[in-house]
């Protein structure tokens, strides 16, 4: 129900037993009075009650996974009980056990009913417990047959026993779901010997096809997955795209004017006009520049020295002191190659003011201009290269819990026992991820070009083939890394790990290859990243085609037969 005041009336067991191995006995008896909202003054006597109802006394202290099944059957049944629940239900609570724990078990259950006066429903395949009940359902696929007491049962079919007449009704039932003109047609004499089966093929694709359209089916009956593989990479996009930034604006600073000149006062202003700097309040002394450092207020402080216009104007060496918040050192150097412009930009104007209308001024004039971004911003140089990084990251985890999920439920044991080779299974896993990386790498471009602004210029045509390549890659990788790990949260830690950090840190995305050193280098040499990430910088920024970018496919076109083949090769096709 999904009413919670319904819930707390209603008690609950399910066959596989709903306990928490990591807590004790104890623990797992304290959790569930808590969630049910046992006041706190009557939790230790109910779990006392508790346990000493369902002889659980002796155990209260040892975790669930090292108890007998009858133990943990009494401890499961004192879960569902310990909040006084008005009705209780009970799937299979009693299969697997032995006799001599099954039957201390319906003696607890009969005295939750008769003396706590706990409704109870039971579903069960054993008539001799169905005939302990007060009333019965007997249900064949879905539908109930016949509902009243086991006596009345009985008697209705007139048998000897309730599973005679149990049988009864399924006979029935079996011939009224029969087409009365349906009749057994016989079987023909076989006059040959029966051809063998067909020999088992080395390669089949309605094999690959087949786990590939049951995937495709698990992945649509999955909330949490299908989330993850169609919004994941947009929301990433987001925060990334808009939260990576090396942009170095809108600096605080102040100024300690010890000249108060106008010389003094045109070099502040100057530094104030800049798009990169906001002026605050006039500093009057160190303590006060100090102060304003430590709690944030200013990422610049600036003492311009006394005589600063006379000196200036005798053309004697000034030294103008800049304190800088050095906390993030990146940043710090760019504010410094900020001021250090700024200020040689400042002397030159003022050099061509103070020289004579007959000199020449401007025998050198350099003109620096950036190509392919013009305005040096973050956001063109970020989008291209938060793309790889999530067709990586995404494909990669989607692909290695779809085995490792198969490991941890037993599904997987249809591949020890079906003729299906590994590359078939690993294949057509593969494949959903692969349409499902594609359909996600469309979708980024999309995002890049019509909300965050960044136009794509070259050959679309080479960047979705290397997008294919990359996404083939990426979900190979997942399919790799799902050799070595058991549990899906261990896949989920790994992947992430394995892809995220050689992505952002040895691919190119902020620092470029080249300049990188020793294991870091080699790593970014020969990791997929930093090639794809040369390409969808090429296309985008630098309007680059096939031609162009040949030798950035080489690589990609290795790796693929490379990963998918340790894949396979590193499958085990039967767990030891």
């Amino acid at each position: 129900p999904r009413d919670i005041e319904t819930r707390r009336r209603v008690g609950y067991m399910s066959q596989a037993f709903s306990l928490y191995s990591e807590l004790t006995v104890r623990q797992n008896l304290e959790l569930h009075a808590r969630l049910f909202h046992i006041p706190d003054a009557e939790i230790p006597g109910r779990i006392a009650e508790m346990s000493q109802r369902f002889m659980l006394e002796e155990v209260e202290d040892t975790l669930p996974a090292s108890l007998p099944l009858g133990i943990r059957q009494r401890l499961s049944l004192a879960v569902a009980v310990i909040h006084r629940p008005e009705m209780l239900i009970l799937d299979e609570p009693t299969s697997g056990v032995d006799p001599v724990a099954r039957d201390m078990f319906w003696q607890l259950m009969v005295d939750l009913a008769r003396q706590d006066r706990v409704t109870i429903f039971i579903s069960t395949h054993f008539m001799n417990e169905a005939e302990r009940c007060d009333r019965i359902s007997l249900m064949h696929a879905g539908k109930v047959l016949a509902s009243d007491t086991p006596q009345a049962l009985v008697e209705q079919r007139g048998s000897a026993s309730l599973e005679e007449a149990f049988i009864a009704w399924l006979q029935e039932a079996a011939d009224a779901s029969q087409p009365p003109d349906a009749q057994a047609a016989p079987v023909p004499a076989m006059e040959h010997k029966a051809e063998s089966v067909a020999p088992r093929q080395a390669f089949s694709l309605q094999r690959l096809f087949s786990y590939s359209r049951r995937e495709a089916l698990e992945l649509r009956r999955d909330p949490v997955r299908s989330t993850l593989a169609l919004l994941g990479t947009v929301i990433l996009m987001f925060i990334m795209g808009y939260g990576i930034s090396m942009d170095v604006e809108d600096l605080r600073f102040a100024v300690l004017d010890r000249d108060q000149t106008v010389s003094s006062q045109g070099w502040s202003q100057n530094i104030a006009g800049s798009r990169y700097f906001i002026e605050q309040p006039p500093l009057q002394s160190y303590s006060e520049l100090d102060r304003r450092m430590r709690n944030g207020e200013l990422a610049v402080a600036i003492e311009i020295p006394p005589n600063f216009g006379r000196d200036i104007a005798r053309g004697t060496p000034v030294q103008i002191g800049v304190w800088v918040d050095g906390a993030m050192p990146n940043r710090a150097e760019t504010v410094r190659g900020y001021v250090q412009a700024m200020h040689l930009a400042w002397l030159q104007e003022m050099a061509g003011r103070q020289a004579s209308p007959n000199r020449d001024t401007s025998l050198i004039s350099i003109e620096t201009r950036y190509r392919y971004n013009p305005d040096v911003k973050s956001l063109p140089a970020i989008v291209p290269a938060v793309i790889p990084l999530l067709l990586m990251m995404i494909p990669a985890m989607l692909s290695a819990l779809s085995v490792v999920r198969e490991k941890e439920l037993g599904s997987i044991i249809n591949l020890y026992v079906t003729p299906t080779t590994r590359s078939e299974f690993l294949l057509g896993k593969q494949v959903p991820y692969i349409v499902l990386g594609m359909f996600n790498f469309f979708l980024l471009c999309a995002l890049s070009v019509f909300v965050f602004g960044v136009p794509h210029k070259g050959s679309f045509l080479t960047l979705t083939l290397a997008a294919l390549l990359y996404v083939i890659i990426a979900t190979g990788l997942g399919l790799l890394i799902s050799t070595f790990m058991k549990s899906q949260i261990a896949a989920i830690f790994g992947t992430a790990i394995i892809t995220l950090i050689p992505a952002t840190q040895f691919s190119g995305m902020i620092d470029p290859v080249a300049s990188l050193e020793g294991p870091g280098r080699w790593i970014g040499q020969i990791y997929p990243t930093s090639h794809f990430l040369t390409i969808a910088r090429g296309t985008f920024s630098k309007a680059l085609n096939l031609t162009d970018l040949w030798g950035s496919f080489i690589p990609l076109l290795i790796a693929v037969p490379l990963v998918l083949g340790l894949s396979v090769w590193l499958l085990k096709k039967q767990e030891g």
